[in-house]
């Protein structure tokens, strides 16, 4: 019922139907506040230490059993696989044909042998890893039923920013000898340069800081930077106060908050998460979404007290052996 075809780059046809694709999946899931995949990862090729691995999943229009119904493109699997065989895969299924059994189909098809020959499918990958955003049922019921078990959860939290249920934000108090910068574009080059800074010396393991570094660069917004009295970077704060509908109220998010080791239990997060939640609410959004990972502490601690609640969990699979722990 379904075809498939890997390929390391999509043809000009298949390209434009999986971006239709992409960006459908995205409309709809934005009032659940999903992720959805980047425009920019379809368009994508493999780059040094990254092999990347394009899979269009197509059917008959309506899954119509008449030879004679069109072809169309229902679900997208983006994989990327470094030197080490590991494979990080991103899937999405139009919203036309979600709980109809797509997913199930391509896991009955190709199988999630990771262990043979040449990798699984061919693409070298010796072990898999996805994210599943969202509590969603269907996620469950196939990884239960493939016995696929989650090796890592992260928490999407909110925070009412105006209405009868948003709490006042503290005035912001900046820890002795830390100076913070004007709110500048993402891509200016000066906070560039501090963000490699900080990123440097924030003790992330290497999945998490090429996944951020990714996002960065493909991202939009604004960020703050903190600096020590000499002028060196000790954190940054990350948001994008585009508003977007979510729970039916405007919604912006703050996309990262990394601090310097040395920086961190003084503080300084809390004041940068702060100065966000006050630009979010100025650009005029009623809600501030984060994600943070529920085994920080600290970071856990940090939300709870500045009044974010949970919302969503979200769950990453693991398919074969990965020595680092997930980032997303």
């Amino acid at each position: 019922m379904i075809s498939y075809q890997w390929c390391s780059e999509l043809d000009s046809g298949d390209r434009d139907e999986v971006l239709a694709l992409v960006a459908a999946a995205a409309d709809y899931d934005d009032e659940a506040g999903f992720s959805s995949i980047n425009p920019g990862d379809v368009t994508s090729t493999s780059r040094n230490g990254v092999r990347v691995y394009h899979l269009p999943i197509t059917a008959r229009r309506d899954l119509s059993a008449r030879d004679d119904a069109p072809l169309v493109v229902v679900a997208y699997l983006h994989l990327q696989v470094d030197d080490g065989g590991l494979g990080t895969a991103q899937f999405v299924v139009h919203p036309d044909y979600r709980s109809r059994g797509i997913a199930t189909m391509l896991v009955e098809e190709v199988g999630l042998d990771t262990t043979v020959d040449g990798g699984w499918e061919g693409t070298g990958a010796v072990a898999l890893r996805c994210w599943a955003y969202g509590t969603h049922p269907a996620s469950e019921r196939l990884t239960r039923r493939f016995g696929v078990a989650p090796v890592s959860r992260l928490w999407t939290l909110f925070r009412h920013l105006s209405g009868p249920f948003a709490s006042p934000l503290d005035d912001v108090s900046v820890p002795d000898g830390i100076t913070l910068a004007e709110a500048r574009p993402l891509e200016d080059s000066t906070a560039s340069k501090s963000i490699e800074e900080v990123l440097d010396a924030a003790a992330l393991v290497p999945a998490q800081r090429e996944r951020l570094t990714d996002d960065i660069r493909l991202g939009a917004g604004s960020v703050v930077i903190a600096t020590d009295s000499s002028g060196a970077p000790l954190g940054f704060v990350w948001f994008d106060s585009t508003v977007s509908t979510h729970l039916e109220l405007d919604a912006a998010s703050v996309r990262a908050l990394v601090l310097t080791e040395a920086a961190r239990r003084e503080g300084l997060g809390t004041t940068l998460l702060v100065v966000a939640l006050g630009a979010l609410r100025d650009a005029g959004a009623q809600i501030a979404l984060i994600r943070i990972d529920p085994d920080d502490a600290g970071a856990v601690r940090m939300c709870r007290l500045l009044s974010f609640e949970q919302e969503e969990e979200h769950s990453c699979y693991q398919v074969g052996e990965w020595a680092e722990v997930p980032s997303f």
